[in-house]
């Protein structure tokens, strides 16, 4: 299947938003979908990369991804394809899968209605924008928190969708960016948060993060939940700091089948 790109949005030389143009079928805010290329290396074969999906899934018109360059520890062969195409080019496109999404019950059926947290380092603030947009079109009574973390400001995609929903009446939803460079010239206008993404829900001299700042309260298994995205070091990172607070992945469910903590990692 052929997806057309009918959009592209710069952040950076290597930071990006593509919208596609397909037939978008139903899918769950967190899942991914799958575009490819023609293998550079494999005459007549594909190279396939999947990307967690960005876009409302009530949006219809299009598909929306957000993507970096990978250049780091090794060139990316994928996205360095990618990267020369714009407006009117074509890609191979895989409709959306992944069992990565919000959960709005608990394994027994009943409601979960604790307050969700999500937390994104860079790019993997991307499902949790395709989320925030649909619990609001959904009209969601949970508070959200969005915990976004990068090291440029320049890098904070979709800041200023996310602090447009933050204003919206009858939404109990905040977001809270936070910047791992301050000290660099190109963080020079920053005055927010700073630091790795963690420290947003890591406690301060008070006892309390930021985000329980945001919250009114302190985070308990009874009435918080996370989602995490990003590269493995960042998922591990937020998970061994709220697992200190008797948190618990799937791995560690309760007897109940229970559990406080999903992820997805990147690499």
């Amino acid at each position: 299947m052929k997806a057309k790109i009918i959009y592209r949005e710069d952040l950076t030389d290597s930071l990006s938003i593509f919208r596609f143009n397909v037939d978008v079928p139903d899918f769950k805010p967190g899942q991914f979908s799958t575009i490819g290329l023609p293998h550079p290396e494999k005459e007549g074969k594909i190279l396939w990369r999947p990307y967690s999906i960005s876009s409302n899934p009530e949006q219809k018109d299009y598909l929306e991804l957000y993507i970096r360059w990978a250049k780091w520890p090794v060139l990316g062969k994928f996205t360095t394809m990618l990267w020369p195409l714009g407006v009117g080019d074509e890609v191979e496109y895989k409709d959306p899968k992944g069992a990565f999404s919000i959960a709005h019950e608990f394994p027994d059926g009943t409601p979960d209605k604790r307050r969700i947290i999500l937390i994104g380092g860079g790019t993997g603030v991307a499902p949790f924008m395709s989320a925030a947009a649909s619990m609001f079109e959904h009209k969601t009574d949970r508070q959200i928190i969005l915990c976004h973390g990068v090291s440029y400001i320049n890098e904070l995609g979709y800041r200023d969708e996310l602090l447009a929903l933050e204003k919206e009446e009858g939404y109990d939803f905040k977001y809270l960016a936070s910047v791992s460079r301050p000290d660099e010239e190109a963080n020079a206008d920053w005055d927010g948060l700073t630091g790795r993404v963690e420290s947003i829900i890591q406690p301060g001299e008070d006892g309390w993060s930021a985000a329980e700042r945001a919250a009114g309260e302190k985070f308990t298994p009874d009435n918080t939940c996370f989602y995490i995205c990003g590269f493995g070091g960042t998922v591990d990172s937020v998970k061994e700091a709220v697992q200190a607070d008797g948190f618990v992945t799937k791995k560690e469910a309760r007897e109940d089948g229970s559990f406080d903590i999903r992820f997805e990692s990147y690499g």
